[in-house]
C-alpha cells in the first residue's frame, strides 16, 4: 500500500485533463472502484496523494511533480510531462481537515491541456472501472461522492472556464 505523506497529513493532487471535440471542451473522468475507502463508486479525476520519498531518493525540489505524472499514468495511461504541473497549470487549492480521522489535508487541482499529454489510449488502472469524457453541462448527471466530492465538480468547473 502507498504512503501518504504522514498520518496526520495528505497532500492530495487531481488534475482535469480536458480536450476540444467539436468545439466543446471535455474533461476526462474516472469511476472509482466499488471497493474504494473513500467514495466508492462515484466519479473522479486522475490524481492521488503525494507520495512519502523512498529513503533512497536523493533532496529533489517539486517532487510533487513527479508524483502527480506517476498518478496520471498510472490511472489512465497518459504519459505527461512532469514540468507541466506549475503555477500556470494550477487552478485549485484547498484545506480540509476531517476531525473524525485527525488528517490535514492539502488538495490541489490541476489543469492540462490533452495535447499536453502522449495522447495514449485511456486505460484504467484497477482503482477504477470505467472513464468517460464528460462536458460541462453534463457535469451534474454523473455522481462525484456528494458533498465530499464537490472538491472535484469545483475542479473540474475552473478547468472548462479556462
Amino acid at each position: 500500500m502507498k504512503q501518504q505523506l504522514t498520518q496526520k497529513v495528505k497532500f492530495l493532487h487531481k488534475v482535469a485533463i480536458v480536450r476540444v471535440n467539436q468545439d466543446q471542451k471535455e474533461a476526462l473522468i474516472l469511476k472509482r472502484s466499488s471497493d474504494s475507502i473513500s467514495r466508492p463508486n462515484a466519479w473522479d479525476l486522475p490524481g492521488g496523494n503525494a507520495e512519502w520519498p523512498s529513503l533512497e531518493q536523493d533532496s529533489v525540489a517539486n517532487l510533487h511533480q513527479l508524483d502527480i505524472a506517476r498518478e496520471v499514468k498510472e490511472e489512465s495511461n497518459l504519459l505527461v510531462e512532469p514540468g507541466l504541473f506549475d503555477f500556470e497549470h494550477l487552478i485549485y487549492f484547498a484545506s480540509y481537515f476531517e476531525a473524525d480521522r485527525d488528517l490535514y489535508s492539502i488538495n490541489c487541482g490541476w489543469y492540462l491541456d490533452f495535447s499536453e499529454s502522449d495522447r495514449a489510449e485511456i486505460k484504467t488502472s484497477t482503482e477504477h472501472q470505467d472513464f468517460a469524457w464528460v462536458n460541462l453541462n453534463d457535469l451534474n448527471s454523473y455522481d462525484f461522492g456528494g458533498e465530499r466530492g464537490q472538491f472535484v465538480k469545483n475542479i473540474l468547473n475552473k478547468a472548462f472556464n479556462k
